[in-house]
This record gives C-alpha cells, sequence and structure tokens, in this order.
C-alpha cells in the first residue's frame, strides 16, 4: 500500500514538472518579442547633425551648402568654397567671410530676430513672427517681405503683396519656385519651409539669408560662448 502511494506521489511530481516546463514557452516567448525592440530603437536614433544642408538648381547642380560646426556653421559654394562663416557668441550669431571680416550678427529670438552691423550699433533688418509666419522689415520699419505657411510650405510675397516665391514639399522634397513654378532651388535635407523660405529674400546678400535660415532653423540659439 505505502509503495502505491509512493508510486502516485511520483507521478503527480512527474506531472507538475512537466507542465511546468510546458508553459515554459509562453515565458520565454517574450524576450523573442524584445529583439523588435532594439531595432526600433536604432531607427528612431537621431540622424547625423553633422550632415550639411545642400541645395540644388534645377538642373541638379550644387549651388551651395550649409556645413553644421560645432561651433556654428559654414556656407560653401557648389564647388566647396567658403562663402561664409557662422559662429554662436552666446544666444548671437556672429556672421563673417571667409577672411574673418564680421559681416553681421543676428540677435533676439525666437520670435523676433534682428540683424545688425559689424559693430552691433545699428539694426540692419527685423525678421518678426506675426500669425503663422514672418515679416522681414528694413532699419525704417517698412515691410521688405512677408512669408506665409501655406499647405505645408510657404509664401514669401514683397513689399507689393505679390508672390515672389514658392516652398513646396513633396515626397519628401523641398523646392524654392518662381511665380511661374520654376524651381530655383531644392533639397532633400530637413529644413522647415519657413527657414527655406527666408532664401527668397533676395534683397539681402546670401550670407544674410542664410544665417536668417540657420537662426530659424535653431531658434533658441546657442548656450557656448
Amino acid at each position: 500500500m505505502k509503495l502505491r502511494v509512493l508510486f502516485l506521489v511520483g507521478l503527480g511530481v512527474l506531472g507538475v514538472s512537466a507542465c511546468q516546463q510546458g508553459g515554459a514557452p509562453a515565458s520565454s516567448a517574450q524576450p523573442t518579442q524584445a529583439i523588435p525592440a532594439n531595432a526600433a530603437a536604432s531607427a528612431a536614433e537621431p540622424k547625423d547633425a553633422s550632415a550639411k544642408l545642400k541645395f540644388k538648381d534645377g538642373d541638379d547642380r550644387e549651388r551651395f551648402s550649409l556645413k553644421p560646426k560645432d561651433d556654428g556653421a559654414k556656407l560653401v559654394d557648389g564647388e566647396d568654397k567658403e562663402v561664409a562663416r557662422y559662429k554662436w557668441k552666446g544666444g548671437e550669431l556672429k556672421v563673417s567671410g571667409p577672411d574673418d571680416t564680421v559681416l553681421a550678427y543676428v540677435t533676439g529670438g525666437p520670435d523676433a530676430f534682428q540683424v545688425k552691423d559689424a559693430a552691433r550699433s545699428a539694426v540692419r533688418y527685423t525678421l518678426t513672427r506675426e500669425g503663422s509666419g514672418w515679416v522681414l522689415t528694413d532699419d525704417q520699419g517698412m515691410l521688405l517681405y512677408a512669408v506665409a505657411s501655406e499647405g505645408g510650405g510657404a509664401s514669401v510675397k514683397g513689399a507689393s503683396g505679390a508672390e515672389a516665391l514658392h516652398v513646396k514639399v513633396r515626397d519628401g522634397k523641398l523646392s524654392l519656385r518662381d511665380p511661374s513654378g520654376k524651381t530655383l532651388l531644392a533639397t532633400r535635407q530637413p529644413v522647415s519651409p519657413e527657414a527655406a523660405a527666408c532664401l527668397g529674400f533676395d534683397s539681402l546678400d546670401l550670407p544674410l539669408r542664410m544665417a536668417l535660415l540657420f537662426r530659424l532653423q535653431n531658434p533658441a540659439g546657442a548656450a557656448s560662448p
């Protein structure tokens, strides 16, 4: 009788062990499910911040590029020749020529930026947020350009109210087009339509237009001296 009881107890122990082993795949399946999470985390990592912002013309020729640096950025033409230098000075952006001659300073932010002369003694231009867009005025406060958000892109109008440039975004490509629809510049690098619209401020030299683009892309400025 005792042998029979011990035999039944032994069967019970074996049965419990078998159930525990049978349930193991359900719990061990979770680590297998965690593998895609690693891939997702990798995909969510930010893109290379050192990648240059390259603009090409309608014929797919590189016209100029903005190359980020640790202390600012550098503007080069299509042949990689330096055009301008941008360097953070606290919350200000110093704009210099290739020979380090100071051209201007861009101060302020995030809703109002001023382009000051090399001595910081006079304001040359002011870019101010107005509604969902921006307005650029001269040193007398006269309107030069107005930027309006439009259907995922942006529209740049001159002082007369006529459209001077249209920024369009489609299939990962941002293009700047004249009123006839001709592509003047285009890029596939990430840049906001409002920032790209600054390239439509034709009365400003390219180094200043790109400086405003750079500031709108970095509205908080930089803390480094």
